[in-house]
């Protein structure tokens, strides 16, 4: 990993907490400064003051809005990140949003902790080429 990846904020937005507190200690365990989001609204909040290069989103959120609603919030406030949208659906429509919405990778549940680090890694650097 590049030093100046390290500097670089991921946010994890998953409404399952246990989920969610185990992949932000993941990256903060190799460097990475986490924020991480159990709602939607507190995620999008957060982004109005705050720019993160990679989003790690769950895609069912237990509320109106799922991850790929809050990918399209985000873009529409002027949002560039790389988001990594990781979920069991495996619904075609959901994934052709996905692709239409540009989301950099969508990754299946259960995901590996090595296969995450090495896509947000991945995810980081095609965010820096693109800033």
């Amino acid at each position: 990993m590049s030093g100046d990846a390290r500097n670089v904020d991921v946010m994890v937005l998953d409404d399952d907490v246990d989920l969610l507190t185990s992949v932000a200690e993941l990256l903060a365990d190799v460097g990475y400064r986490v924020k991480g989001f159990a709602d939607p609204e507190s995620a999008v909040e957060f982004a109005v003051d705050q720019k993160f290069a990679v989003g790690v989103f769950d895609f069912r959120l237990g509320s109106v809005k799922n991850g790929l609603d809050v990918v399209e919030t985000l873009q529409a406030m002027g949002s560039n990140a790389a988001i990594v949208m990781v979920t069991a659906d495996v619904e075609r429509s959901t994934q052709l949003r996905a692709l239409g919405l540009k989301v950099f990778e969508f990754m299946r549940k259960p995901v590996q902790p090595q296969e995450l680090l090495n896509t947000v890694e991945r995810a980081l650097e095609y965010s820096a080429r693109a800033a």
